[in-house]
């Protein structure tokens, strides 16, 4: 059994900074800090559900402090926000699994009974007759 990693992905910081890669388009200015937990869930709809490049790019951040992804029109340079918390490879991957994993979790029967919708009628509207 791999050993339980000290934090969650919702636990760790990252720094995001973007950069357009085309001269004529305007820096969105500032760095974005985000949960880990957060940029893998946007990788995921970006890059795909199983795709590998997402775990490869959470690995290089938790075990190098530091990314860079290079998109069509942007690039994106990801570090953690506690540059010295580094991550063994073993750790990393078992972060990003565990997290997988999570998402995956349907709702608890709690949380998911208030947003269920109990009972739904539709009615077609009634004809009126002339002279009725």
């Amino acid at each position: 059994m791999p050993p339980t990693p000290s934090k969650s992905a919702s636990q760790i910081t990252i720094k995001e900074s973007k950069f357009p890669n085309y001269p004529s388009a305007t820096n969105p200015g500032g760095d974005l800090y985000k949960n880990l937990s957060d940029k893998i869930e946007e990788y995921i709809l970006k890059l795909g559900y199983s795709n590998s490049q997402t775990l490869g790019i959470v690995v290089q951040v938790l075990t190098q402090g530091k990314v860079r992804v290079d998109f069509r029109d942007h690039t994106e340079r990801l570090q953690l926000f506690e540059e010295g918390a580094l991550f063994s490879r073993t750790e990393a991957v078992d972060i990003f699994d565990k997290h997988i994993v999570n998402m995956k979790k349907p709702p608890s029967a709690g949380a998911s009974a208030s947003n269920m919708t109990q009972r739904i009628v539709i009615q077609s509207p009634r004809s009126h007759k002339a002279g009725g």
